[in-house]
Formats: C-alpha cells, sequence, structure tokens
C-alpha cells in the first residue's frame, strides 16, 4: 500500500488485517471488546477510498436502530460518501426491498407493517371463535413459522405438534393480504421468496450489493440467513463478523450454529 490511511494506524494487526483483506470472503471472531464496530466502520470508508467501492453498493446489517445508526455515524466521519451505503437492520431493509418490489408479493407500495398486537387483532377477526389468549398464541406460532421460513403449507409440526396451527395460518395469510399490508416477519420471509423465485430480481440485487456485510452474525436465525445467502451471487462479497459467545436472541430463533457452519465452510474453502 503506497498510502496507509490514518486511521488504518490506530488499528491493531488483527483489525487491520480484516479491513484491508480482500478476494475472498472473510468471517471475523469477534469477542466483547475486540473492536468490531471500528472495523467494520473502518472496513466501509477503506473499500470505498482504497477499493473503489461505490457506497450504493455497499450493504452492512446489523440486529438494532441504535448499532445501524452508531455504524453509519462513525463510517461518515471517515469517509462522508459513505452516507449512501446501505446501513440498516434487516427489517429496515427488507422493508426497503419490499417497498421496491411490492407488487411480486401482493403488497400495497405504501403498505402498514403490523406489530404483534395488529396480528393478534387480525387473527381474531379471520377466525373470529378464537379468544385474545388463543389468537395471540396462535400468532406467536405463525411469527416463529415466518422467522423459519414456513408458509400455512409447510409442515410446522416442530413449531406446533398438535397440528392445529396451519388452518390458523391459512386464514390469518388470507386476512392480511387482503389488506394489502405485511407483518413484522413478512419483512424478512418475503424477500427471501422474491430472491429465490425471481431471477431478475436476484441479479439485480447481485449487482446492486457488491459487498455484503453483516453484524452480530451469531444471532441470525433461519430466514435471515437465508436473505443474505440469496443476496450474494458470490462469496467473495460476504464479510460476517460475530460471537457464539455472545448470542442474544435465540428467543428468535437466533441459533449460533449457523455461525459456527459458516465458519467451518469458510476454513476449508479453497
Amino acid at each position: 500500500m503506497d498510502f496507509e490511511p490514518e486511521y488504518l494506524k490506530s488499528l491493531n494487526e488483527a483489525q487491520k488485517a480484516a479491513v484491508v483483506h480482500s478476494g475472498s470472503p472473510l468471517l471475523i471472531l469477534a469477542g466483547a471488546g475486540s473492536g468490531k464496530t471500528r472495523v467494520i466502520t473502518t472496513k466501509i470508508a477503506y473499500l470505498i477510498q482504497h477499493e473503489n467501492v461505490e457506497p450504493y453498493s455497499i450493504l452492512a446489517v446489523t440486529f438494532t436502530k441504535k448499532a445501524a445508526k452508531e455504524i453509519q455515524e462513525r463510517a461518515v466521519a471517515l469517509e462522508p460518501s459513505a452516507e449512501k451505503a446501505q446501513i440498516r437492520t434487516f427489517h429496515s431493509f427488507g422493508a426497503w426491498f419490499l417497498r421496491r418490489y411490492s407488487s411480486e408479493v401482493g403488497l400495497e407500495k405504501s403498505f402498514t407493517v403490523y406489530d404483534d398486537e395488529d396480528s393478534v387483532s387480525l387473527l381474531m377477526k379471520a377466525v373470529p371463535s378464537l379468544t385474545k389468549k388463543q389468537a395471540a398464541k396462535a400468532a406467536h406460532l405463525i411469527s416463529l413459522a415466518k422467522d423459519y421460513c414456513l408458509g400455512p403449507e409447510d409442515d410446522l409440526s416442530e413449531i406446533d405438534p398438535s397440528g392445529d396451527l396451519a388452518d390458523l395460518y391459512r386464514a390469518y395469510e388470507k386476512r392480511l393480504r387482503a389488506t394489502g399490508n405485511a407483518d413484522f416477519g413478512d419483512l424478512i420471509m418475503l424477500p427471501v421468496m422474491i430472491l429465490q423465485k425471481n431471477e431478475q430480481i436476484r441479479h439485480q440485487m447481485h449487482y446492486r450489493f457488491r459487498v455484503i456485510m453483516v453484524d452480530e452474525y451469531q444471532d441470525s436465525n433461519q430466514v435471515q440467513d437465508a436473505i443474505y445467502g440469496a443476496l450474494t451471487a458470490k462469496r467473495q462479497n460476504l464479510f460476517l463478523v460475530g460471537d457464539v459467545k455472545q448470542s442474544i436472541y435465540q428467543f428468535r430463533l437466533a441459533d449460533p450454529g449457523i455461525f459456527l457452519e459458516k465458519y467451518a465452510t469458510f476454513a476449508h474453502a479453497d
């Protein structure tokens, strides 16, 4: 490197190696206090300044609005054009995607996102015989099904051994689709469905995002892992950061095993 930016000089050797790495996928095991946010933000600036990556073609996703805001602010402080990068939570990205391709799944372009309480109310309207307690339980199970990327026609036995969920889920989805709106689970599940089924849109996203960065990868669940799998044309685009010891979203089906499986894949890659 002929010129080393000042911000690289503040990094330790491991952090610097992660920032300047290119040409293959990278998975970072980053424990608490290891400076992973600094690595992510510095890498965004470095990609723009030294790898000629357009800010527009960088997608960085994390789990909370606070984390996304911090990453964006710190990246912009290093490189102002990083403001044009897509730095979002998973669900914010899903909403952005669905606004672009809403017609693919029968949504209104200005669709409303239903929260948990809205979902319970909708289910009670779809199946009037349900009590609020029953509807709340069923709505929770439907949400879990969407986290597994499962629809009402799929095998739901692991989520509901009783076998009663499919009919409730089917009625709920019919009512929800009729409104032209989406629920929280749709923000990830529907983009996955679109990307997997529509080759043209998938190629558009592959062309759009040259780099995909995932923060707190250990907290990914099945449907989240599926969306950035579908978004990635070549593994060279992936930059994943996480630590299985810090998984906090297992109540939302976060699966640290996804992280470990990816680690094994990367470790044995040529």
